[in-house]
């Protein structure tokens, strides 16, 4: 049986974060809506296709269903109340106050339905001096204290490759509450309103930084920490084809295999070596690894144990027989179409048996089988599609 099987989500956020959150529960059999505007626009800023049609947008809102409804009119709103009366779940990911001028915040909604869980995903909160103030992601993890630690020591910060404060911030810690409630709910029967921020949650990233520091008030410098360029044996090596390995021989069992086993037993105390030594350990190193290419290394270390890695491009990730093994990578039906490849699901029972995902809808797909299921005719759905209210054929 799918874990979320039974489970209403209606959908309002757009871009990121709360379609990535809404696309987990739905590959986890929640029945989620995906609210729209009736009007074409893009769901997310990385297309400017039609949405449904957009690579990015067919993955985040695969397994959904999409109702097309205009809340600024008094119509699209009794119709998402409606919906939300018999809801579990509503994500929104405005700023803070469009809800409310909507009219269909939280303390609205769950007067008709005290068990509704409502997920706010906002740049910085639903309180605070900054809670009205427009970022994305990049500015997130700038006020989180995150982008400030990436990067080498004396370079400018680094921009990470992927979204921190949308994902992980934003996406992963809504998913966390929204179970977390769901799960309260049992007991107490009543819902909550979450208030989640991007920046908060990038900021709960920096757990042992931030231990450290409130311990001993020195504050950690770019590419200065253990795991951030201090030490030689937490690193990547450029190789003779130009490609690169990483090495996290952490432990000094690690450690001594992979010296011994590259013959330079003189390194054997440079593990943790700081400062000059470690630049010196460094260099040595680099010599080293540069004098194979990459996939040869990773063919001498195989027998060895040491946590040496290649350091993968995203074709050879996707192609890759470990993320093939574990499904990473699978065909979902597409709506254009035939079938096309996605990522898979990261989150797997024990076992295996885990069901493929269903294709993203487009948009307005579900208008009449959504309206249909809370009591609208035929003739009032016609009406509302000649109003606007829904989108038109």
């Amino acid at each position: 049986m799918l874990m979320l099987s039974g489970i209403r989500v209606l959908d309002l956020s757009l871009q990121l974060p709360g379609p990535f959150c809404t696309m987990m529960m739905a590959d986890h059999g929640a029945d989620v809506i995906k609210v729209d505007e009736p009007n074409p626009r893009v769901r997310n800023p990385f297309s400017a296709e039609e949405p449904g049609i957009s690579p990015a947008d067919r993955y985040l809102n695969r397994g959904k269903r999409s109702l097309t409804l205009d809340l600024k009119s008094g119509e699209g709103r009794e119709a998402f109340l409606r919906l939300a009366s018999g809801a579990d779940v509503v994500v929104e990911g405005f700023r803070p106050g469009v809800t409310a001028r909507l009219g269909v915040n939280y303390s609205i909604l769950s007067a008709e339905n005290p068990r509704l869980v409502y997920c706010s995903i906002s740049g910085y909160g639903q309180t605070g001096p900054m809670r009205e103030i427009a970022g994305h992601d990049i500015n997130y993890i700038s006020h989180a204290g995150v982008l400030g630690l990436s990067g080498r020591k004396g370079s400018p910060p680094v921009l990470p490759p992927v979204q921190i404060g949308d994902l992980f911030g934003g996406a992963m810690m809504a998913l966390s509450g929204i179970l977390m409630a769901l799960l309260a709910r049992q007991s107490s029967g009543n819902g909550k309103w979450l208030d989640l921020s991007m920046t908060d949650g990038a900021m709960a990233m920096l757990s042992i930084h931030a231990a450290a520091y409130f311990s001993d008030g020195i504050s950690p410098e770019r590419g200065t920490m253990p795991l951030t360029g201090k030490f030689p044996c937490y690193e990547t090596y450029r190789c003779a084809d130009g490609r690169y390995v990483s090495i996290g021989p952490l432990e000094a069992w690690f450690w001594e295999r992979m010296i011994r086993a590259l013959g330079r037993e003189d390194l054997l105390s440079c593990q943790y070596a700081d400062g000059e030594e470690a630049d010196r350990a460094r260099a040595e190193l680099g010599k080293l690894f540069a004098a194979k290419g990459r996939d040869e290394w990773v063919r001498f270390f195989r027998e060895h144990d040491v946590c040496l890695s290649p350091v993968l491009s995203l074709p050879e990730a996707l192609a890759h027989p470990n993320a093939q093994a574990r499904r990473m990578v699978i065909e979902v039906e597409s709506p254009l179409g035939g079938k096309e490849r996605q990522l898979g699901m990261p989150i797997k029972a024990a076992g295996g048996g885990e069901a493929t995902p269903r294709r993203s809808p487009l948009l307005g797909e579900h208008d009449e089988e959504i309206l249909t299921g809370i009591g609208y005719t035929a003739a009032q759905i016609g009406d509302l599609r000649a109003k606007g209210v829904i989108r038109g054929k």
